[in-house]
């Protein structure tokens, strides 16, 4: 099993307990370290949860992240993400 694919199973596991979008975006930083950044935000989050790429796209503007030019807030970031976070089915 990759890094990617533990972290994955742990906000899988997160969600499940009832984490929302910014604890699980919170949680995916802090497991990663220094190796957090926009790919591996998109990466994990879409081996987690099966998040079509441009809605995570759309997501990685979160102004926590502080990646960018355009920058999303709390709720924006919520909005977009909520709709996808389901726990997928093996």
């Amino acid at each position: 099993m990759t890094e990617l694919e533990k972290i994955a199973g742990e906000l899988q596991a997160a969600h499940a307990e009832g984490m929302d979008a910014m604890e699980l975006a919170l949680l995916s930083r802090e497991r990663m370290g220094a190796t957090f950044g926009v790919i591996s935000f998109i990466a994990v989050f879409r081996h987690a949860f099966d998040i079509p790429l441009p809605v995570l796209q759309r997501a990685q503007a979160w102004e926590r992240f502080d990646w960018g030019d355009k920058h999303i807030t709390d709720e924006e970031f919520c909005a977009v993400l909520s709709p996808w976070l389901t726990v997928r089915q093996q």
